[in-house]
Order: structure tokens, then C-alpha cells, then sequence
């Protein structure tokens, strides 16, 4: 189950949060292949199998032990609903759907199973989706296509590992540590796409690098979870959209004519000012130079001693370059929009948790119905738990539900255990807590479920049941 799996979006996988992220991800072709206009179901659902049968059987071959040939797609728009396989597609009915007690989702996706098998089941009516395919200059079958191989290799990636490090971008937003990495991503760019100035361009990335990592060790520390799953999911999507467009895994000048990312110089993309939103296009394009050098670094990845980026610069002296005025310009613009939306979601939210006398309701990541949508993980100093703003989904319990839209909250492991945590007055006429039950009403949360009370280092915790 998945906080979110949309380029755009940030994204939390319940067994090790995986931010998605990103702009690009998918790839885009130099070749400016002809793009389908197509929307409707049926020839968007044959679209998709095309691109499934050509991509998911090598998936293992794009990163060793994945396996997708297996897996399942269920895509429904409200009137029809197709399933897409390796194999082919299948017309599914009211009666099959209820069978497995799956519904589509209101929006986005969810994680589930079918007959046994892995799937992701989509809302391809979901106009974001449309939207996306507009702004990315991709057909809506790809978009999905894309979704749906992110989200199935990030289950594959978080199968039974918990997260073991707190993530995000520190809040207030910086501008520093946002250009020495918008830097590091503009040099990798041209020394994946230009072989000629790579050798010059490597030495810059290695100088960006090295300063953020000096100037802000505890980000990169944090990062390094980041960078390896999000890095790794990077580099798996972009592959696959290229070859979903037809090129040739094994032909690298091939490959690099599909996977055209663009310098943030030539175009600002916000999606990118964040750790989660730095770390997919930093290792897609780590990995495919990597795979070009012929060096070996899967493993280390999957491992997690390391990440892409730091195992393309290991050993690259760094070379000083000049930051670009304008990228600097372009980023602190940028931020400073970022930031004034932030400040009336966090700041409460802050000072709520830090007031011991509000109780901490714990709702269990694994009681969503379906994909929990965030615009971003941020950290502060005076919080020990990573705050999502705007994260809208439905939480459903045996003795209740909760809806959050927009819902500004925390998330951590507390016991080995994942929760999204929210700081509430229990005797508010919008929080109230009677006999064990509480009622919600606040705007962003609303629901009602009973709870089960427990100490947290001399404060109140509610947990949702």
C-alpha cells in the first residue's frame, strides 16, 4: 500500500516510504515518437498491454530479481473496467470485481492482489492523469503504463523491510543545499547526453556533491535512503519507458535518444526542489551511465550501502564550478512560494505536537483503503517525525473511518510499527474523545472510530482501532 504513486506527488510505500516523484520519470523521447490521443478505455487498455507485453517479461533483466510478468493491471474509467496481463486483456464485470472485493478508487490507484497476483488498480478517468499526459506531451496509455510499473516495482523493492531513517526536505526550505543539488542534477544531464563533455561534467557533478554533503551533512545523511530506493526507481521507470517507446535495452546511444531529461537551467520544474523530488531523476541518470561505463552497482543499491549518484562520482576528483545566477534566481522564486504555502500548514502543526498537553492520535498506515496522496515529506528540528502536507485518502477500521483531505500530519515508525500522527485537543468540540470514541470534524480530518489509549513519554496516545 502506497502513500501516492504519481509523478507529480510525492509518495510513501507503507514498508519503507517511497516518495515517487517525479518529473520525468517516465522518460520522454528525443525521437518525438507519435503520440496517442487516445482516452477511452478500450484502445487505452490495448495501448497499455502493448507496452506490458514488450517491457514486464525483461523486467528482470532492467534490475535483477524483479519479476512482473506475473502482475496485473486493473484499469476501470466508472463504466467498464479492463484487466490488462502479460498475457492480454480480459472485459471485467460488476460480479468479478465484487468477487474479489475490489473496487476502483474515487482517484489515483491502490495496491492489491488478483487471484494471487500482484496488482495495481487505476482510475483511468482520474483527470490528473490526463493532465499529467498533457504537460508530460505523453499519450494517457503511457502515463498509466508508467504508474503502474512504479508502483508494482516499488512493492517488489519494499517487500518486508521497514523504514529505518527519518526523510525529507528540512522545512523552512533552503535555497542553498537546492542549488548545489539542481547543480549536481545539471551536470549529470549533459554527462549522459553529451559523452564528449562527460569526463568535464562528472567533475563538476563531484564538486556539487561534495559541497552539499560537507555543507549539510545531515541531509545527506538522511538522503542516502532516498537516493538508493528512489534512485533505483528512477532508473527502473526510465528504462522501462523507453522501451515501451522501442528502444533497445542493450543499444546505450539507442537508449539515451529515448531518455531525454532536460537541465533545470532550460526550465524550472518545482517538483524538483525537494530531496524526494531530487533523488529518481538523480539515480535514473547515475544508472544509465553507470550501465554505459560498464560498471557494476545494482547490488550495492538494492543493498543499500549505496546509492547510484555516490557510486558514479566514487573516485571522480571534483572540479570547481561557477553556480548559475539565474538557476539560483529561478530556485529561491521557487521556494519562496513553496515556503508561504507551508508556513499556515506546518507551523500549527508544530506547535500542536510540541504542546504536551495535546494527546497524538496514531492512525495505522495499513488501515488506508487505497493510495494516501501528499504533496511532500519535510523536517524541522523540533519535531522527530516527518510532516506531510496536504495528504488526502480514507482510513478504514472495524469500528469506524477517517477521511483526511489536505490534512497537514506526521508520520514514523513507533514500535516497529507505521502511523500518521496528528496532535488534537481531546476536549475540542472538533477533536472530542468520549468513552473511547473519537469524533473528528476539523475540515481536513473528519471520521469516527473508536480508540485505544497509550503512554507516550508522558503525553497521550489514541490509537485508532
Amino acid at each position: 500500500m502506497f502513500i501516492g504513486t504519481r509523478r507529480g506527488i510525492a509518495a510513501i510505500a507503507c514498508g519503507g516510504l517511497a516518495v515517487g516523484g517525479a518529473a520525468g520519470c517516465a522518460g520522454h523521447s528525443e525521437k518525438a515518437p507519435v503520440v496517442s490521443k487516445q482516452t477511452a478505455l478500450a484502445p487505452v487498455a490495448t495501448e497499455v498491454h502493448g507496452y506490458v507485453a514488450k517491457v514486464w517479461p525483461d523486467a528482470g533483466r532492467i534490475w535483477p530479481g524483479v519479476v512482473l510478468k506475473d502482475r496485473r493491471i486493473i484499469l476501470g474509467d466508472g463504466k467498464a473496467t479492463r484487466l490488462v496481463t502479460v498475457e492480454g486483456i480480459k472485459n471485467l464485470g460488476p460480479a468479478d470485481l465484487a468477487q474479489r472485493k475490489i473496487t476502483i478508487p474515487p482517484s489515483g490507484s491502490l495496491y492489491t492482489t488478483w487471484d494471487g497476483h500482484p496488482a495495481v488498480v487505476i482510475n483511468a478517468a482520474d483527470p490528473s492523469y490526463a493532465e499529467e499526459a498533457k504537460s508530460e506531451h505523453a499519450s494517457l496509455s503511457e502515463i498509466l503504463f508508467g504508474a503502474a510499473t512504479d508502483e508494482l516495482f516499488h512493492s517488489w523493492q519494499q517487500r518486508g523491510r521497514q523504514p529505518t531513517q527519518m526523510r525529507g526536505t528540512e522545512y523552512p526550505l533552503a535555497v542553498t543545499p537546492r542549488l548545489y543539488r539542481a547543480m549536481l542534477y545539471d551536470d549529470v544531464v549533459v554527462a549522459y547526453h553529451d559523452p564528449n563533455q562527460r569526463r568535464q561534467r562528472l567533475g563538476n557533478a563531484a564538486y556539487w556533491y561534495s559541497k552539499w554533503q560537507k555543507e549539510y551533512p545531515e541531509e545527506a545523511k538522511r538522503a542516502v535512503t532516498t537516493d538508493a530506493a528512489e534512485g533505483a526507481a528512477g532508473y527502473f521507470d526510465a528504462v522501462s519507458a523507453a522501451m515501451a517507446q522501442g528502444a533497445d535495452r542493450k543499444d546505450r546511444k539507442d537508449l539515451r535518444e529515448h531518455v531525454a531529461y532536460q537541465p533545470l537551467d532550460q526550465g524550472m520544474d518545482p517538483r524538483r526542489l525537494t530531496v524526494d523530488g531530487e533523488a529518481a531523476p538523480l539515480g535514473a541518470l547515475a544508472g544509465l551511465i553507470l550501465d554505459e561505463e560498464k560498471k557494476p552497482w545494482q547490488k550495492q543499491v538494492a543493498d543499500g550501502a549505496q546509492t547510484p549518484i555516490a557510486l558514479l562520482l566514487q573516485g571522480v576528483a571534483p572540479v570547481a564550478e561557477q553556480p548559475s545566477d539565474d538557476l539560483r534566481q529561478a530556485i529561491q522564486d521557487d521556494l519562496a512560494k513553496q515556503n508561504s504555502d507551508l508556513i499556515p500548514r506546518f507551523n500549527p502543526l508544530v506547535r500542536a505536537f510540541n504542546n504536551n498537553g495535546d494527546a497524538l492520535l496514531l492512525v495505522p498506515l495499513e488501515a488506508a483503503t487505497g493510495d494516501l496522496e501528499t504533496g511532500g515529506y519535510y523536517t524541522t528540528k523540533n519535531v522527530p517525525y516527518a510532516m506531510l502536507a496536504r495528504l488526502t485518502g480514507t482510513f478504514e477500521f472495524p469500528s469506524g473511518r477517517l477521511r483526511a483531505k489536505d490534512a497537514s500530519v506526521l508520520t514514523g515508525t513507533i514500535d516497529g510499527r507505521q502511523y500518521v500522527i496528528v496532535p488534537l485537543d481531546t476536549e475540542h468540540r472538533k477533536t472530542r474523545l468520549a468513552d473511547n470514541r473519537l469524533r473528528l470534524d476539523t475540515g481536513p480530518l473528519i471520521g469516527a472510530f473508536r480508540v485505544k489509549t497509550r503512554k507516550m513519554e508522558g503525553r497521550e496516545g489514541l490509537v485508532a482501532q
